[in-house]
This record gives C-alpha cells, sequence and structure tokens, in this order.
C-alpha cells in the first residue's frame, strides 16, 4: 500500500509541474470550475486506494487536454494488452491463483484477477480502443479475432453485458467501415446518442426508486438484472442521497488484497448512476451527467461518429456496472474530456 500511496504523490508532483509550466487556465473557465468542483467532492468522500482513483482521474483528464488522443489510445491498448495477457498467462501457468466460483449452474473463473468482471471490463476497453484506431481500416479478421477472445472470455467468466457490448462496436465499427453513405444520412441517430448518460441515469434511479418486488413485471426485470434493482433500492433505503455524498463501503464479490473473498452480506450496488448518487451525491451527480452530455454533443457536431458509438456503449455499460468509471478500464473518459476541453486534439489529421 505504500508504494501505491507513493506513485499516486508522485503522478500528482509531476501533474502540478506540468500545469506550472502551462500557466493558469484561460480558456474554458467553465469546464475548469467544473472538474474543481467534482475533484474536491470526490476527494471529501474517498474511502480507500480504489476510491482514491477517482478525484485523481480528474487531474488526470484536464491534465490531458494538450495531447492527441490517437497517442493516448495508442499507449493504453498496448499496456492493457500486455497486462492482460501476463495475467491470464500466469493464472494459467499456476504462478497466481485462478479463482473458480460457482453459484448454482453458473460457473465462473476469475483467470488471475480479483473479479470475474475484471477482465471482461478491461477486455471491453481494450476492443473499443482496437476499433478505435483502426477506424475506416478495420478489418474482417481482426474483428474476426476478437470476437473469439471476448467469447472465450465470456465462456469463462460469465460476463454477459461486456461480452454483448464488445460484439455491438464490433458490428457497429463494420457499419461504419463499409457503409459510411448511409450512417451519414442518419443524423437523427446520432443526436439521440448524445442524450445516452443522461437517459441511462435517469432510468437508472427511476427504475431503482419505484422498484416493488410484489409488482410481478418488475420482479422478472429485476431477475433479469441480477438482483440489481432490488439491492440498488435497498441501498437507496438504507443510505440515502446527499447533496454532496457520504462514505460509503458496499460488500461485494471480489477478492481482497490478500485473495480471501468477504463473509457479509452481499450489498454491492453495480449502477454506476445509483452508486455514484449516494456516494459522490447529486451535485456531483448531476455536474456528471451534464459534463458527459455537453461531451457527447460535442463529439455529434464534430462528426466523431465513431465516438459518439463507442461513449454511448460506455453509458449503457454504467447502467449494470460501475467499473467503467475507473481510466484503466476506460480510456474515453479523456476522449470526453478532450470533446469539451480541445476537440482539435480528436482530429487524426492533427497528429503527428
Amino acid at each position: 500500500e505504500d508504494i501505491y500511496v507513493l506513485s499516486q504523490a508522485i503522478c500528482i508532483a509531476l501533474l502540478i509541474l506540468y500545469e506550472n509550466q502551462q500557466g493558469f487556465p484561460r480558456q474554458r473557465p467553465v469546464a475548469f470550475a467544473v472538474y474543481g468542483v467534482m475533484f474536491l467532492i470526490s476527494l471529501q468522500v474517498t474511502v480507500g486506494n480504489l476510491t482514491r482513483l477517482v478525484p485523481m482521474m480528474f487531474l488526470y483528464l484536464y491534465s490531458a487536454r494538450h495531447i492527441h488522443f490517437a497517442r493516448i489510445a495508442r499507449f493504453s491498448f498496448h499496456v492493457c494488452s500486455v497486462t492482460v495477457a501476463f495475467v491470464v498467462f500466469t493464472a494459467y501457468l499456476g504462478i497466481i491463483d485462478n479463482v473458480v466460483v460457482a453459484k448454482g449452474v453458473r460457473i465462473r473463473e476469475y483467470l488471475g484477477f480479483r473479479y470475474a468482471l475484471y477482465l471482461p471490463g478491461l477486455l471491453l476497453n481494450i476492443t473499443a480502443l482496437w476499433i478505435y484506431l483502426h477506424k475506416d481500416k478495420v478489418s474482417i479478421p481482426g474483428v474476426l479475432v476478437l470476437a473469439v477472445i471476448n467469447t472465450f472470455v465470456f465462456i469463462k467468466t460469465d460476463s454477459r453485458i461486456s461480452y454483448a457490448l464488445a460484439l455491438f462496436l464490433l458490428a457497429a465499427s463494420m457499419l461504419i467501415r463499409f457503409l459510411p453513405a448511409i450512417l451519414d444520412k442518419i443524423q437523427w441517430f446520432w443526436a439521440s446518442m448524445t442524450s445516452a448518460f443522461a437517459l441511462f441515469g435517469a432510468l437508472s434511479f427511476i427504475f431503482t426508486a419505484i422498484y416493488r418486488s410484489s409488482v410481478p413485471w418488475m420482479r422478472r426485470l429485476n431477475s433479469m438484472m441480477e438482483s440489481r434493482l432490488s439491492l440498488g433500492r435497498r441501498s437507496l433505503q438504507s443510505h440515502g442521497v446527499r447533496l454532496f455524498g457520504q462514505r460509503i463501503s458496499w460488500v461485494g464479490n471480489g477478492l481482497d488484497a490478500n485473495g480471501n473473498s468477504s463473509k457479509q452480506p452481499y450489498t454491492y450496488v453495480d449502477s454506476l448512476y445509483i452508486k455514484n448518487l449516494q456516494r459522490y451525491g447529486s451535485v456531483f451527480t448531476c455536474l456528471f451527467l451534464a459534463l458527459c452530455t455537453w461531451a457527447m454533443v460535442r463529439l455529434w457536431k464534430h462528426k466523431e461518429h465513431l465516438l459518439l458509438i463507442i461513449c454511448a456503449s460506455v453509458a449503457a455499460h454504467c447502467v449494470l456496472d460501475d467499473l467503467s468509471f475507473g481510466l484503466h478500464y476506460n480510456t474515453f473518459w479523456i476522449a470526453m474530456s478532450l470533446a469539451v476541453l480541445n476537440p482539435s486534439a480528436l482530429k487524426w489529421n492533427s497528429h503527428k
């Protein structure tokens, strides 16, 4: 843990030195203020190393405003790919544990990670990065290889939402590659995606808040979502919602630092929208949704259709999985930040 804290301190020091060279921001003062408020709110409710990554993320997002996203995407793709391959390979060699958990007929392998959802989440990010980096040169062999890899991980981990979104993005990349003329004509479709975060956020809160187990269709929906609605509603009843958040520690199925699973009752809230609302408060959540919508509108106006559909997929993923809130699971927060702070950094023809 000391090494972890030290690495964070070094990163903050480097960011301060970098920003000192850039000088006080004269452009986008509203965005600067929003980032600052979200940083301060998230900082005051941190409960450990993992939650401390959230305020750190806003520092990274703001400091990345002068870096072309293609460079970041390429670096992230290679680092994530090598890391994932190394962990899975060492797990199969028996160097690190490959935990297998059976719940009824559902058998899930962790493949060297501390939870079954971690690898699919990382692989979804890798898939999206590969699609972005290849843009209009997406190849059928490459798509097939990624489809096979995602299918293998799905069979092992039974992570449905990450797998479904990965296949959706691969199919969408082929449509954009081979039918660009048709897609340019459906601007209403791209425009509708700009509201993805606000729409999914509102639906998550509404369905969670009104959930009643006595209503048959709600009970079926809750079952399809693996009890996420009932767990979310229970959390809302237990902790409520505050303006500036509160310190909450939910209990999940993941392993701790020593590789042990928790013996406490399961209380984890998977929906990022509900989780942010409770942990960081209504002010933070409203700013988060407004910032995301602002970014999506700018992506649409700059005709970044591929980024738009990837980010809309992230919005859908956040309904059922909170992992996308971490930069290591979703590099595209940087793309959305650049859409707000410096859209020219998203243009491939400006990248040398």
